[in-house]
């Protein structure tokens, strides 16, 4: 913390001592140097101690009672039916994983949901937007299937779990 400090004092009494004029400094002047660089050093002293306060560990409050926000009667009715649960609308926007595909082009890599692993492995392949349906060229000749992106704008998920 010093260092700044020290470098603030080197920076102003190197101002004054320019090698092209031989100016003599009066009594006056050096002895407002000198107030002016007290007065830096008492302002860097202040803001040292405001420093050390601030580190100190704030004082832990072990009173449990009114951290628990919950009354004894919403941890009794906590498995009631008023959650909201899983509708079958939900469910039914959740797309397999397992039939992402990475098809290779000679563009480079796309990836996408392919059709038949959809019709498959998921019930409501009719439902999903034909706005995102794509078909990809690749080195094996053309794939069908459903883009990740735009199945994510309409609001579909997979059912990936991230980690």
């Amino acid at each position: 913390m010093l260092k700044p400090l020290i470098a603030g004092i080197a920076a102003i009494s190197l101002t004054f001592a320019a090698p092209g004029q031989a100016v003599a400094i009066e009594r006056n002047d050096a002895a407002a140097l000198l107030l002016g660089v007290a007065a830096i050093a008492a302002l860097k002293g202040g803001q040292l101690q405001l420093n050390q306060r601030e580190a100190e560990p704030a004082q832990q409050i072990n009173d449990w009672s009114r951290l628990n926000h919950s009354s004894r009667a919403n941890r009794q009715n906590r498995w009631s039916n008023q959650h909201r649960r899983h509708s079958a609308h939900e469910n039914g926007r959740v797309v397999p994983y397992r039939c992402m595909r990475a098809v290779e082009t000679r563009f480079g890599i796309h990836r996408m949901f392919g059709r038949r692993c959809l019709e498959r492995n998921y019930r409501h392949v009719q439902s999903l937007p034909q706005r995102c349906a794509v078909r990809v060229y690749s080195n094996n000749g053309p794939r069908r299937g459903f883009d990740p992106l735009c199945l994510r704008e309409q609001g579909y998920r997979s059912d990936r779990r991230r980690n």
